[in-house]
């Protein structure tokens, strides 16, 4: 039998960030991913990038480069109050801004105040978004059933007791793979908030079981696995996407399928 649940390197485990608002405390922030090697998704307002400084587009992406630019509407508004036409002109909008400084496609996205509905998911899938994230934290460390419907895990302020279930289950094969933390870094008010961060940071970096990814690597990653093309007897897979993938076998066997390539076993 095959099973999806293995990630680049073979891995069991994820874990991914998720900050919003784009205020100037994501330099420290960043700063400490760098130096802890996890890795950030952070969605960013068009209008707030341009009030919180004066920085460059050259320097936004300098200060975001080793993770993920994505969507949070050009004026934070409340996408479930927001008329359809509104809203498909504030992602537009914040896409066109967000991706002259990225430099590639911005289809990922948080909801600003958690606000969601039909409507709003619908709209933002007409916009190209691919993802964006809720505030409806689990507890639990889910997968996402609907990548526009994406909930986390928890809050930062609610990490640290998860982080310990999180590390004490990492080899068990009956828990779920991926702890997504999400927050602001402007609630990092005092020392203290930080020395909170960097608890989180150390309890959960350099794990070789543990692939530290952004949201839309996350994304692509499960994408590609799903395109993967089995033969019946399950001993040849053809990987027709861009994207290394891993599947188990039998419980036992990890298989490498790399891009493009044909694998018999």
């Amino acid at each position: 039998m095959i099973q999806f649940h293995v990630y680049p390197g073979g891995k069991k485990r994820i874990v991914t960030f998720s900050y919003d608002d784009g205020h100037p405390n994501d330099v420290r922030l960043i700063e400490l991913f760098d130096k802890y090697g996890v890795k950030g998704t952070f969605h960013l307002n068009s209008k707030t990038i341009s009030t919180y400084s004066d920085d460059k587009p050259a320097e936004i992406k300098e200060r975001y480069k080793n993770h993920e630019i994505s969507c949070h509407t050009v004026s934070h508004g409340w996408p479930a109050r927001t008329p359809m036409p509104s809203l498909i002109g504030e992602i537009m909008e914040n896409r066109k801004v967000l991706e002259k400084i990225a430099g590639y496609p911005v289809i990922g996205m948080s909801y600003p105040s958690g606000s969601f509905s039909d409507d709003a998911v619908a709209v933002h899938r007409a916009c190209g978004i691919v993802y964006s994230r809720t505030t409806l934290s689990t507890g639990k460390f889910l997968l996402p059933e609907d990548f526009l419907r994406w909930h986390p895990t928890c809050h930062h302020k609610d990490a640290l007791p998860l982080c310990e279930k999180f590390l004490a289950d990492i080899d068990s094969e009956w828990t779920f793979p991926l702890f997504y933390i999400w927050g602001h870094s402007h609630e990092l008010k005092t020392e203290e908030n930080w020395a909170h961060i960097e608890a989180i940071l150390k309890a959960l970096s350099n794990n070789e079981k543990i692939w530290y990814a952004t949201n839309i690597e996350i994304y692509n990653y499960m994408t590609a696995q799903k395109q993967l093309q089995i033969s019946v007897d399950e001993r040849t897979f053809y990987n027709p996407t861009a994207i290394d993938v891993w599947v188990e076998r039998n419980k036992k066997e990890i298989i490498h399928i790399p891009a493009g390539q044909t694998v018999k076993i």
